[in-house]
């Protein structure tokens, strides 16, 4: 968790993995997409681990960052037990969790807020909250899929600059969606090289089997969903 709130707030890179075209950012390996705003550069540098997408505007200073990492039952365990067992949603119990760890670093931390509709409306709902430690001010929306803890972070060096970039900030967040599942193609139907049919016209022996080397594989292992027990 450490980790996770000190990237946020000092790591400002690109995922050379993921795509950005006409100011829309879109990242297949964490299955999220998100439109830069207008007047803000998006960059396209080598990436710290976790950072996405970091976007930037001058005068004043301000940067907006999209990160994207593992959410396991080590990082769900990890959240204190206040914050795992209330009967908040996923988003505000993760909110909850942030908030204790930045407070721990001397940060004054706002009330959690519900992020805007278009995000739930898109399968993703999020909540925000604001921080600062009298030099950096930041505002935080978080986010949870299935596999992935979500963050849009705004920061300025100053209250009435993130003030000043609150509609900018909403803008993007609104934005935010996961990306829709590509339905798999079927597999053709694998034959042997005769088509199946003995030389002598009969039946295929039973015991043969009619699929070409390789086409064979084990079940995928059950994944372990984040949530749930911690003993």
């Amino acid at each position: 968790m450490r980790r996770s709130v000190l990237v946020l707030a000092i790591a400002i890179a690109v995922d050379a993995r993921a795509d950005l075209e006409n100011q829309v950012y879109t990242s297949k390996p964490d299955q999220l997409q998100i439109v830069v705003p207008r007047g803000w550069r998006a960059t396209d540098q080598p990436t710290y681990p976790g950072i996405l997408l970091s976007m930037m505007r001058d005068d004043p200073e301000a940067h907006i960052v999209l990160t994207a990492e593992p959410f396991t039952r080590k990082a769900y365990c990890s959240w204190p037990i206040a914050c795992r067992t209330s009967h908040d949603a996923p988003p505000v119990k993760l909110a909850c969790a942030l908030s204790k760890q930045l407070a721990g670093f001397h940060m004054r931390v706002g009330t959690t807020q519900a992020g805007p509709r278009e995000n739930e409306a898109n399968g993703l709902p999020t909540v925000w909250f604001e921080y600062d430690d009298g030099h950096h001010f930041f505002r935080q929306a978080v986010a949870l899929t299935e596999d992935r803890i979500v963050t849009l972070l705004l920061s300025t060096s100053s209250a009435g600059d993130r003030s000043s970039y609150v509609r900018a900030f909403e803008q993007a967040l609104r934005t935010l969606k996961p990306l829709e599942q590509e339905e798999p193609e079927p597999a053709p139907a694998a034959t042997p090289p005769d088509g199946g049919v003995p030389a002598d016209g009969g039946l295929p022996d039973a015991g043969t089997p009619t699929t070409t080397p390789g086409t064979f594989s084990s079940a995928p292992a059950p994944k372990i969903h984040p949530v749930g027990s911690c003993a």
